[in-house]
């Protein structure tokens, strides 16, 4: 018996066996059918059942909070929970909001140790100039809008005889002004310094002056500073300095000794200008410690030169 012969009988019994669903066929044929046909006829009318415009759009309902009453708080300020120490701070701010009024508060006389001696105004007011002395410690310096006056006062503005100020150590706008008696009188105080008789004019513009007398003269300069006013001379165009005039000399002033007069404007010291208050101080310096000095002053128009010999 051969292989296929062996096998004959299964063979034969699958041939005769039917597929268990075939009897629905038909059934699930006509359900396919149905189902493509269904999904092809929303396809077309998909577009026509679409919203041609937006819904209206419904106003939202604004969530309420609820609302406290300021009693529910108390608990909060009664056991001060954020110091532990019971101290209860002041309010954020508070410090810089009193600082921020009292620099809106008018400015009111001063009582600190300074003393207004003179005032250059530029048109410029950083450019401005105070000379002070200060009364505790002799000393005169000049300085200018926004700097500070020996850890005292910051210097807010520059007038003309007035200077205002921030005092330092209550920070209240201040003021000082060169009094209205000592304007007309020029200053002049019991302890400035003579000149008569220690300056000798040999020649028009040729003066000599012994040291010992010289140091005398210059050593209070707040007395030296009032025996005279000068005011600075700008250039045409308003930026640099020419020199400084005269515009009140006291009778029989070390000034008046040394050959000046009203109008004279000192330009140059040794040939170097002096063109700034720095320049000044360093010609008020020279003329202490150098044995011969020259000034170019304008007088009436002309440039002239002053001789000072230091014996």
């Amino acid at each position: 018996m051969n292989f296929l012969e062996k096998f004959q009988p299964l063979l034969s019994k699958f041939k005769s066996a039917r597929p268990p669903l075939e009897k629905h066929y038909a059934l699930l044929m006509a359900i396919l059918i149905g189902y493509m046909s269904a999904d092809l006829g929303l396809l077309y009318v998909r577009p026509n059942m679409l919203p041609k415009e937006a819904p209206p759009i419904k106003p939202s309902r604004a969530i309420r909070s609820k609302a406290y009453n300021l009693a529910e708080y108390n608990i909060i300020y009664e056991r001060n929970i954020f110091n532990e120490d019971g101290v209860i701070p002041p309010a954020l701010g508070a410090t810089k909001d009193n600082q921020d009024n009292n620099l809106e508060r008018e400015p009111v006389l001063s009582q600190l140790p300074i003393q207004l001696l003179g005032t250059i105004v530029h048109f410029n007011p950083k450019m401005s100039i105070a000379t002070v002395s200060l009364t505790s410690k002799s000393l005169s310096m000049s300085y200018k809008v926004g700097e500070i006056i020996d850890d005292l006062a910051e210097i807010t503005k520059i007038e003309r005889k007035k200077i205002i100020f921030i005092n330092l150590s209550n920070r209240t706008p201040e003021y000082i002004e060169i009094p209205e008696d000592a304007i007309l009188n020029f200053g002049l105080q019991s302890t400035a310094p003579k000149s008569t008789g220690i300056i000798d004019q040999k020649g028009r513009f040729e003066f000599s002056i012994r040291r010992a007398d010289l140091e005398g003269l210059t050593q209070n300069l707040s007395a030296l500073l009032q025996q005279a006013r000068m005011e600075p001379v700008f250039s045409p165009d308003g930026i640099g300095v020419e020199g400084f005039r005269f515009v009140n000399i006291q009778a029989g002033s070390i000034y008046e000794k040394l050959g000046f007069k009203i109008g004279d404007m000192i330009r140059s010291v040794n040939n170097e200008p002096v063109n700034s208050p720095t320049k000044a101080m360093e010609m008020y310096n020279t003329l202490k410690s150098s044995n011969s000095v020259q000034l170019g002053v304008e007088r009436d128009g002309r440039e002239e030169r002053f001789n000072y010999s230091i014996q």
